[in-house]
């Protein structure tokens, strides 16, 4: 169990109180204590030494081989190359008032890896019609460090998302990320 002074340190006082107020004091404690025994493995702090993440230069590692092969460039223009999918699904005895129901799904967004994302996002989703909208996670490019870049994203799409929109935590997420999206009228 995570120490009293983790989860002052990574708090402030109305972020801890929303979150115990909607998981409780322990349970709190407990998912921050995971999120503190990850990073302390990412970080050599723990009994593995090595992690990719861990690897500061993995990044330019990665972005440099594609360049050398040629293929840097595709992967930048593939990665704004929203495609949206549609899925019919006949399910046995829903009730008629589902009839027709759509939904949008959205997920593993990586918010922060691009700054240009969020607004082809939203040239991807703006005009569709759909009842209901649920985002699936993994909402930062990383699974530690900061969260800000990531819920600003997600604000500024969140204001073209009509209708009610839930969300869950992805495993590159941390429970820290809840109270920023229920203040946006995330659903979490």
């Amino acid at each position: 169990m995570p120490s009293r002074d983790f989860v002052d340190s990574h708090l402030d006082e109305k972020m801890r109180a929303a979150l115990e107020a909607r998981v409780g004091a322990l349970h709190l404690r407990q998912r921050l204590g995971i999120e503190e025994a990850f990073e302390a493995k990412l970080f050599g702090q723990s009994f593995g030494f090595f992690h990719l993440e861990n690897w500061y230069s993995v990044h330019a590692f990665i972005r440099n081989s594609l360049r050398l092969v040629g293929l840097y460039r595709r992967g930048q223009r593939n990665a704004l190359d929203l495609r949206l999918r549609e899925h019919d699904l006949v399910v046995r005895g829903l009730p008629a008032a589902f009839e027709g129901y759509r939904i949008l799904h959205l997920s593993d967004l990586h918010l922060d890896m691009r700054h240009d994302f969020p607004h082809q996002l939203i040239e991807s989703v703006r005009g569709l019609q759909y009842d209901l909208c649920v985002l699936t996670g993994d909402y930062r490019g990383r699974t530690y460090g900061c969260f800000e870049a990531a819920l600003n994203a997600l604000a500024l799409v969140r204001t073209h998302l009509s209708g009610p929109v839930y969300g869950i935590l992805g495993n590159h997420d941390t429970i820290r990320l809840v109270p920023g999206m229920e203040a946006m009228g995330v659903r979490m």
